[in-house]
């Protein structure tokens, strides 16, 4: 089975906006992907990271995380992002889930 890279771009079909694929290869290969919609404009956000994707500005929405099962959706690759824009974003996906620095009760 083909599988989608993490970092690349991607057009769902049916879908307004393009998305980047933020899981690993190996959990792509099960035909489940992770991904982060980008968008041409966005307030700015801690969680909104500016791109640029194909000479095009773009915002990556970390809050908006989406899992799509490529098997089963029709889409288009766009391109890819570099493995500095893929630890930036997430980096910032991890911090939403990063445990408290103290313990709860």
């Amino acid at each position: 089975m083909m599988y989608v890279e993490q970092g690349t771009i991607i057009e769902l079909s049916n879908e307004k906006r393009k998305a980047i694929v933020l899981s690993k290869d190996f959990f792509n290969q099960s035909g489940l992907s992770v991904v982060c919609p980008i968008v041409l404009t966005a307030a700015e956000d801690v969680l909104h990271i500016p791109l640029t994707v194909n000479g095009e500005q773009v915002i990556a929405l970390c809050e908006h995380l989406k899992t799509v099962d490529l098997t089963k959706r029709h889409f288009k690759t766009i391109g890819t992002i570099n493995f500095a824009q893929i630890q930036e974003i997430t980096d910032i996906v991890q911090a939403i889930f990063d445990y408290y620095p103290y313990g709860r009760s």
